[in-house]
């Protein structure tokens, strides 16, 4: 008798399934975990990039810009898939590079900037200091063509002044002009007599006032004669601050500018660069001094009205800061900065101006 074949199981497909499936979920699940583990694997270095960043800014802080230089550099591809970190890098990698005469490698760096703020307005959302954005502009001013700014919508501001039209001071009233912008000030455009981005008849954010195209390093129209030391020593402020990176940087023209507007109280110009470089280094009550010294700003300088109202504020006056503000604002364009010190000083409502709207145009 032939011996049968052992009977093969029978599986019921239902139950292969309702044993599977659950397996099969866990697989998946776990696969997605490990996944998920591969991809923070992937960025695990990302903290490297942020001690790269911290590194290179200490660097910079400390005037030590080739040191930045190797670790901004290092740390700013790190930061390709986050554009406003990348921005807020690139900005101090500029600065460094700036700081280290390396002109080529401070123009790419602009290059860099100009492609992801017109991309993701990564520039604009950047976490930079005030200081450090004007810095910034004020290297831009001073080592990019104007030509070359013309078609940037962002950095167009910076392209001219009538200084520069006039080829004198070019370099460094730009910078200081692109400081005013990003202090908030600049003015409309319906007050551009000269087609600029100057106030009307002024060097917006250097306190020279009432200075004719062509004739920098003059004293301005019915101002106090200074000596030749005393003119030497303000020009010499003026040159520094519009080359100034850090704050630091600002303690040697403060110095200058002081010493000629102490000894020259009815000098309306070096009390107004005295006061101009005070408020840049957040000195609101010295500022305010020198401001009061020099006589109030006036609209025709809209900018340093601005200055004027931002350091009374800061120093507590506020009514008189409210006063300040509302002349200079029908003058100024609606920065972040501008309108933020409006509603700082003049509440949400901005009432300042005939047009509703704070009296920014």
């Amino acid at each position: 008798m032939t011996a049968s074949a052992p009977p093969r199981p029978h599986f019921h497909r239902d139950r292969v399934i309702r044993r599977t499936l659950p397996t099969a979920l866990l697989t998946l699940a776990l696969g997605l975990v490990l996944g998920a583990a591969g991809t923070g694997a992937a960025r695990a270095t990302h903290p490297h990039y942020l001690r790269l960043l911290r590194q290179g800014t200490f660097a910079l802080e400390r005037g030590e810009p080739d040191a930045a230089v190797r670790d901004l550099r290092l740390a700013c591809f790190g930061f390709l898939d986050e554009p406003p970190l990348l921005a807020q890098c690139l900005v101090r990698l500029g600065l460094a590079q700036a700081g280290a005469g390396d002109d080529e490698g401070f123009r790419e760096t602009f290059r860099r900037v100009v492609e992801i703020e017109e991309r993701f307005g990564a520039y604009a959302a950047a976490d930079v200091t005030p200081e450090e954005r004007d810095a910034f502009e004020t290297q831009i001013a001073a080592r990019i063509p104007p030509r070359t700014l013309e078609y940037s919508s962002v950095f167009k501001r910076l392209a001219e002044t009538p200084e520069t039209a006039a080829g004198t001071d070019s370099a460094a009233t730009e910078a200081d002009r692109g400081r005013g912008e990003r202090s908030g000030a600049s003015p409309s455009a319906s007050d551009r007599d000269h087609r600029s981005n100057g106030t009307r008849g002024s060097d917006a954010g250097t306190g020279r006032t009432d200075t004719a195209p062509g004739t920098a390093g003059q004293a301005p129209a019915g101002a106090a004669e200074l000596s030749s030391e005393d003119r030497r020593d303000l020009d010499r402020a003026r040159r520094l601050l519009a080359a100034a990176v850090r704050r630091s940087d600002l303690d040697q023209p403060l110095t200058l500018a002081r010493r000629v507007a102490d000894a020259n109280p009815n000098s309306r110009e070096a009390q107004h660069l005295a006061a101009v470089i005070a408020y840049r280094a957040s000195r609101w009550q010295e500022a305010v001094d020198y401001f009061r010294r020099g006589g109030d700003p006036g609209e025709d300088n809209a900018e340093s009205l601005f200055y004027y109202a931002v350091s009374l504020y800061e120093s507590g006056d506020r009514e008189a800061a409210a006063d300040a503000l509302r002349r200079s604002l029908p003058h100024l364009e609606a920065t972040p900065f501008v309108e933020r010190y409006r509603d700082r000083i003049l509440g949400s409502g901005g009432d300042a101006g005939p047009s509703g709207n704070g009296g920014i145009q």
